[in-house]
């Protein structure tokens, strides 16, 4: 008889203890579950902003080569230009793939590239990159980072020298 009590009690001890974990694990669950949906929110929140901080950077830096492509300029310049406007048209998908996966910049380029002709990549690597070392750095980075520096790096380099060609223009007009 004392053994079955003694058998009762502690199946209602144990029973009990399981009890009051099962009671602290769902607790946890709970707890676990508003933390997950609490980052979840916080994470589409961020995604919306970065797309909406890549629309605008791509809207900036079109307007900044529209600019460009309308001040008079020798064929060569306006050749390299064109084909910087093949990276800046798909700025916002290159923005996005470079975000989703690092080491995406070469591949999605080269995609984009091709769809303007078979040679467009080649001749964008060849008279693009190859021309100047902070550039070819950018563009070895083959980040996020590296393609947002690159195209800011292209304009400023264009937006300098079409600037130095019309002071040296104005320059030799006036003598």
């Amino acid at each position: 008889m004392i053994a079955v009590l003694l058998i009762t009690a502690l199946f209602v001890f144990i029973s009990i203890y399981f009890f009051l974990r099962a009671e602290k694990l769902q607790h946890s669950i709970l707890l676990l579950k508003r933390e997950t949906a609490k980052a979840q929110k916080e994470n589409q929140i961020l995604s919306k902003s970065m797309g909406l901080m890549a629309g605008n950077t791509e809207d900036f830096a079109k307007s900044r080569l529209k600019l460009l492509l309308n001040k008079k300029k020798d064929q060569k310049t306006s050749d390299e230009l064109a084909l910087i406007k093949i990276l800046i048209d798909n700025y916002s998908i290159i923005f996005k793939e470079c975000l989703m996966k690092k080491g995406k910049l070469h591949t999605i380029t080269r995609k984009y590239c091709s769809a303007q002709g078979s040679e467009a990549y080649k001749e964008f690597f060849d008279k693009i990159i190859k021309n100047n070392s902070k550039i070819q750095r950018l563009w070895n980075s083959n980040n996020l980072i590296g393609f947002v520096c690159l195209v800011e790096a292209l304009l400023v380099q264009y937006e300098e020298q079409l600037q130095d060609n019309a002071v040296a223009e104005t320059s030799s007009t006036t003598t």
